[in-house]
């Protein structure tokens, strides 16, 4: 028969556990019952042949390491990009208790990512800026202007400019003249 009052205490005790990071949630009854037996035990009187258990031994092929890409956790292989409280406290660990134990320095904790911007000829915006100031058009009418003029997009007049090394605002004009030899043909 279970006795209601210790086992009311055990499940706060699992709680606590779980709310401090210690427990997933998945073990949580699994921990409750444990805590519960380990209660009962003790009500009874303390036990004289208890071995301690033993301490769970890091797997040797899991390391810390630091990729282009992140971090790996050294404990269960997971990759971020920094390696973070929230994780750590998964494995009952703070951060500065991972970093001594596995021998980190704190830069080797996360990585940078880089950011890649564009400028000068090859920004978007700039290249919009160009085609609205030298045909006097709108910014909403730029699309459609250089689909008009026969390229697939801002994308598709830059490649086309970079593959023929002439600026877009050249390139455009000579789709423009080409429209207007054309016009008069016909």
């Amino acid at each position: 028969m279970i006795d209601k009052e210790i086992w009311a205490e055990a499940l706060n005790l699992a709680k606590d556990q779980l709310r401090h990071g210690k427990v997933h949630f998945s073990e949580l009854e699994v921990v409750t019952k444990s805590i519960y037996e380990k209660l009962c035990s003790l009500r009874c009187g303390p036990a004289l042949d208890i071995e301690p258990e033993a301490l769970k031994q890091v797997d040797a092929s899991q390391k810390h390491e630091k990729t282009r890409k992140g971090v790996k956790c050294a404990i269960c292989g997971a990759e971020f990009k920094s390696l973070g409280k929230r994780h750590l406290a998964s494995h009952g660990l703070t951060r500065e208790e991972y970093m001594a134990k596995f021998d980190v320095s704190k830069k080797d904790m996360s990585v940078k990512s880089a950011r890649k911007t564009t400028t000068g000829q090859d920004n978007p915006l700039n290249q919009m800026y160009q085609i609205m100031k030298e045909f006097d058009i709108k910014r909403g009418e730029v699309k459609s202007f250089v689909i008009e003029k026969g390229f697939d997009g801002l994308k598709g007049l830059a490649a086309a400019a970079k593959e023929k090394n002439v600026g877009i605002v050249e390139l455009l004009k000579e789709a423009e003249a080409r429209d207007a030899k054309g016009n008069t043909k016909k």
